[in-house]
């Protein structure tokens, strides 16, 4: 025999099962064990009672029972396509190679051997004698194991690949975007709010200036004042 250790992926990568059937009557989860619950339910439902086999405190059938609904249920269910005992691969498993290998005793040798100790004759040993050995073939066990074949590093090791070969981008590119983000807004930010205060600034000059007089008013004004008195300072000549 050769030991063999399978290990499935669970949903999404893969079909297998690992919990074990609910109705409790076996510990562990195997395909055989989900095949007999399904049986089992199904029979006791439609026939309150279980066959012998199946597990479970429901009543053994009698045999009028075995033969007007047990096993035409049992049939019906293992005939339609779409059952209700749909059982997946186990998730763990464990299997055994087996090799048969045989060969016809007694031998010359070996028949005298017998003779002696068993005092019967050769004919009778041929006939009633064997010798069954059962052993590993090796060892060790051999283990097969199901992986993903594409998780989220792999995917995200292709988008940079694919980013940096055909745009030249790298992380420092991603941070430089963000820096060059964060920059732009704080401009228009400091934008917005330096005209804000412009206009505050100036609407605070234009109220702290004196109203200008009538056209007519500073031209007879100007004429009748010396040159010097028309000189102001800056802030009245711009008001």
């Amino acid at each position: 025999m050769l030991e063999v250790m399978l290990t499935y992926l669970p949903p999404p990568w893969g079909e297998c099962e690992s919990k074990a059937p609910e109705s409790g009557y076996f510990p562990t989860y195997s395909v055989t064990a989900c095949r007999i619950d399904c049986e089992t339910r199904y029979i006791v439902e439609n026939c309150n009672c279980r066959m012998v086999h199946m597990p479970g405190d429901a009543s053994y059938c009698t045999p009028e029972q075995y033969k007007d609904c047990a096993e035409p249920a049992l049939a019906k269910l293992s005939a339609s396509e779409i059952s209700n005992c749909m059982c997946r691969t186990p998730c763990n498993m464990t299997r055994y190679n087996k090799e048969l290998s045989m060969v016809k005793i007694p031998s010359k040798t070996s028949a005298r051997y017998l003779e002696k100790r068993f005092n019967k004759s050769e004919k009778y040993i041929t006939d009633n004698i064997l010798v069954l050995d059962v052993f590993f073939e090796a060892l060790n066990y051999e283990t097969i194991e199901q992986k993903k074949a594409y998780e989220v590093a792999g995917l995200l090791g292709d988008i940079g690949g694919q980013m940096g070969l055909f745009i030249g981008a790298s992380i420092l590119t991603i941070l430089e975007l963000f820096d060059y983000a964060y920059e732009v807004l704080k401009d228009r930010l400091m934008d917005l709010l330096g005209s804000d205060e412009e206009d505050e600034n100036h609407a605070e000059d234009v109220s702290s200036c004196d109203p200008l007089p009538n056209h007519s008013e500073s031209i007879s004004h100007t004429v009748s004042v010396p040159l010097q008195t028309t000189l102001a300072t800056l802030e009245e000549i711009a008001c």
